[in-house]
């Protein structure tokens, strides 16, 4: 019932705001009030085709901003509909759950590419899904962080928390504001690149992989010596010995644990400049 409840909410605060700039597309609006102001919360977008952008702000609600993207006219121009305005009519039905501070937020981004653009509460943790035709970026939140895109970049900047990055066909970029010890931090890319800012006095233990691409880093990292594997070879009672493909590495006196995997792409690892993290 709370659940329902909170739906009926939001969906009855949906308006339409003026084009952003650079788009002839409308946005629609939806502010979602939470059970808990005050307290930090949850969001999640499982999101099927398009970009999910997320700030942090000096709110007590979610405030998501939905509009087509251009590229959603994939089919090309409807030639009856020359010299006629378009009119929009609900196109992203747009719509959202709250339930304990928990949000989620549905459209119908499986039929047609749909921007995303929400606003949390500074202290939010996130779960975000993007299948295709989209990026992912986060801005100015601290809490624990959950990302996966199928087919696009991840943009993360000023972030304070735990971080659990993943995409397939998309570089990754990330800028941490301060590390919490003892939180998880893992980066993963199939055929992007990784690049990520860590505070200068970050104290971190990082583990290094890239199949065919190289690492490079202006930290001064102290690296183990790699270890030997023993495993059985093809040939009857014969072993193969080999080097682990990890590198693994200290930045400053090591602590939180951080991985770093590309199949294809380079791995940067960038320490923050001064005056900024």
């Amino acid at each position: 019932m709370a659940v329902r409840k909170a739906w009926l909410v939001a969906a009855a605060v949906a308006v339409l705001l003026p084009a952003a700039s650079g788009s002839n597309a409308p946005l629609e609006q939806l502010r979602v009030p939470l059970s808990s102001p005050g307290r930090p919360g949850m969001l999640i977008v499982n999101h099927g085709r398009g970009s999910v952008s997320v700030s942090g702000y000096d709110g007590d609600a979610v405030v998501v901003r939905a509009a087509l993207s251009g590229s959603s006219e994939a089919e090309g121009p409807d030639a009856a509909a020359k010299g006629l305005k378009r009119i929009t009519a609900g196109e992203t039905r747009l719509s959202a759950e709250e339930s304990d501070n928990t949000v989620t937020v549905l459209s119908n981004s499986a039929a047609k590419t749909i921007d995303l653009e929400i606003l949390v509460p500074r202290r939010f943790n996130l779960k975000l899904s993007v299948k295709d035709n989209g990026a992912v970026r986060v801005s100015g939140v601290a809490g624990d962080m959950e990302i996966n895109n199928l087919n696009g970049p991840v943009e993360l900047d000023r972030l304070a928390g735990s971080a659990l990055v993943n995409t397939v066909d998309g570089d990754l970029t990330c800028r941490f504001e301060r590390i919490v010890p003892g939180l998880p931090l893992a980066f993963t890319s199939v055929y992007g690149k990784i690049d990520v800012t860590f505070p200068a006095g970050a104290d971190l233990t990082v583990k290094m992989k890239t199949d065919q691409g190289a690492i490079f880093s202006d930290f001064d990292i102290a690296t183990d010596e790699r270890k030997s594997l023993s495993e059985p070879s093809e040939k009857a009672g014969g072993r193969r010995i080999s080097l682990e493909d990890w590198t693994t590495g200290r930045i400053g006196r090591g602590g939180t644990e951080v991985l770093l995997k590309s199949y294809e792409g380079n791995i940067y690892i960038r320490k923050g400049s001064a005056g900024r993290p």
